[in-house]
């Protein structure tokens, strides 16, 4: 596929580099694009009543009817969690692999979109063309089934976009990483490659999924009581393991946490490695088990506060209250930004009295889905690309990942961070400029930017506390009356203390008010008395929602 009118290729990163989740790559040729995943992020704790944040949507609205598809690499959510967002508004067929299509098609049912996106399933050894661009799909390993990473052949060059993965052989549904697929590109020559550098300050290698089981076998063995164990959803690979472990140690499995059952589903309905319903107990039959012939596996490995495991350990879930004889199992690895709270629930179980075993304690339970730093050597040897450009990962994680690439006769690398405009060419690689691609929020029913949701204004309520001042107001003959009464929310009130001295001072204050003061300046008076009152006592400047009720005339 040659170039005959020499122009560049163009790439903009809207998410996924320079900070972990929200994978999304803009790939373009001309006036014809693509994207590339088409991910979220969970919220920061600052980002108050938002469920997901998104790539901008502000910024793909300008490409709509130039964007022509998005094509997935695998199902994890910060890689597909927006397409119920984004495929309607671009009005462009989705491409992915069997079972990443069976969980975009469970988040379209939630949006009421099943008939609004068209779904397209891709496999290796199916090229796809779309535009100017031709796809081939490689199969890798990674820790959810059916993964992909995309070769895609343009009149500019061949790329290779990875997505996530790790190099692995001998899991369960017989997914084989195509390493010999990746040399013979190679051999034909890649302008291009953008690859998964999540461990690229991890040495070695990542570790199988086959040594985890044995490990989760002998600790699942040894728990005294109940074995509990978190791990993602997701990880339909582990789940199978625990299911194994459980059963070889007598033990019947019950699942906790709704994701359970939609990746459950997805599997059973798209991969060969179905959960059998025979070895699953139902919750509400746990009661006729002794302890030591149970294993729950539950949700929330990286401490999300409406998880089962946060709930537990929290003792607020209906369904698990943690024992002294309970074994914690923790095999998952934590995502950067979760630390304080995964530790702070695994302190709260051992309160409790478990016992907790996870990674730091126990590396053989848990194996990364991500590359180490010697298999990123090992694919780039195997692709040996002219230019590198470290996508999915921390700066810190991108930098190491380009010094790797470089240290092994890459000619040039170089670091994007989400908006930063990219073109590529036969010559290198060159930064167009910056785009401002501030991420999008879904909360509820509704989604917007940070303006439209008002996400300083939910910060300042949480940060500075409410007050509800109510004031009765009456007018007769040009004298006024009236009596003030204050709620406070999320604020200091020295046990009532504050709430009689502030409606007090607003009494007295209300005694000598001038009757022909206007309403609204009545009204703006009261809120800074309420203001200074609190900035005094607390150093906090609540807002406050005032209610005015005149009975006879408004001033």
């Amino acid at each position: 596929m040659k170039d005959p009118t020499h122009k560049p290729l163009t790439l903009l990163p809207l998410g996924g580099v320079g900070r972990i989740g929200m994978n999304a790559m803009l790939l373009g040729y001309g006036d014809d694009y693509v994207l590339l995943d088409c991910g979220v992020m969970f919220p920061d704790a600052d980002q108050l009543a938002v469920d997901v944040v998104l790539p901008s949507l502000e910024v793909l609205g300008r490409y709509k009817g130039k964007i022509h598809a998005i094509v997935l690499t695998h199902g994890h959510e910060d890689h597909i969690g927006a397409v119920p967002y984004v495929a309607p508004l671009l009005d462009v067929p989705v491409y992915g692999t069997r079972f990443t299509l069976g969980l975009i098609q469970n988040r379209l049912k939630e949006h009421d979109l099943v008939d609004s996106v068209d779904l397209n399933v891709i496999s290796p050894g199916r090229p796809l063309e779309i535009g100017p661009f031709q796809f081939d799909f490689l199969r890798v390993t990674h820790s959810i089934p059916d993964c992909v990473s995309l070769a895609i052949r343009t009149p500019v060059g061949n790329l290779v976009f990875t997505g996530d993965f790790k190099i692995e052989a001998g899991l369960r549904d017989g997914a084989v990483f195509d390493a010999e697929g990746f040399q013979k590109l190679g051999d034909e020559g890649v302008l291009l490659m953008m690859s998964d550098s999540t461990n690229s300050e991890v040495p070695g290698w990542s570790g199988s999924e086959a040594k985890v089981a044995e490990a989760l076998a002998d600790v699942i063995a040894a728990c005294p009581g109940r074995a509990i164990v978190g791990l993602f959803a997701s990880n339909i690979y582990r789940l199978h393991s625990v299911i194994d472990a459980a059963r070889a140690a007598g033990r019947y499995t019950v699942l906790l946490g709704r994701s359970f059952e939609n990746y459950t589903r997805v599997a059973n309905a798209t991969t060969n490695m179905p959960i059998s319903a025979e070895d699953i107990l139902d919750v509400k039959d746990m009661d006729r088990y002794d302890d030591d012939e149970l294993c729950i596996v539950c949700t929330g490995s990286q401490g999300e506060a409406r998880a089962v495991l946060w709930r537990a350990a929290t003792g607020t879930h209906p369904n698990l209250s943690i024992q002294p004889t309970d074994t914690i199992i923790m095999s998952s690895r934590v995502i950067p930004g979760n630390e304080r709270r995964i530790h702070q629930m695994m302190n709260d179980f051992a309160r409790r009295g478990a016992h907790v075993v996870y990674p730091r304690n126990n590396r053989a339970i848990h194996a990364s889905g991500h590359a180490a730093a010697d298999e990123q050597a090992q694919l780039l040897k195997w692709v040996r690309p002219k230019f590198f450009m470290p996508v999915h990962g921390e700066y810190t994680f991108l930098q190491r990942h380009a010094d790797l690439a470089a240290s092994l006769g890459v000619k040039q690398t170089l670091i994007a961070e989400n908006g930063t405009q990219v073109e590529v060419t036969a010559n290198g690689l060159r930064v167009l400029g910056l785009v401002d691609c501030t991420p999008w929020y879904a909360d509820g029913q509704v989604f917007g930017d940070a303006d439209t949701l008002d996400l300083k204004g939910r910060a300042a309520l949480a940060w500075n506390g409410v007050v509800a001042l109510s004031l009765n107001l009456t007018r007769d003959r040009g004298v006024v009356t009236g009596k003030a009464t204050v709620k406070p929310f999320g604020l200091y009130n020295a046990q009532g203390q504050a709430i009689e001295d502030l409606e007090s001072q607003l009494n007295r204050w209300l005694q000598s008010l001038d009757p022909h003061m206007p309403a609204s300046a009545v009204e703006g008076q009261a809120m800074q008395l309420v203001r200074r009152y609190y900035k005094n006592l607390t150093a906090r400047k609540p807002v406050v929602l005032p209610f005015v009720h005149w009975d006879g005339d408004e001033l």
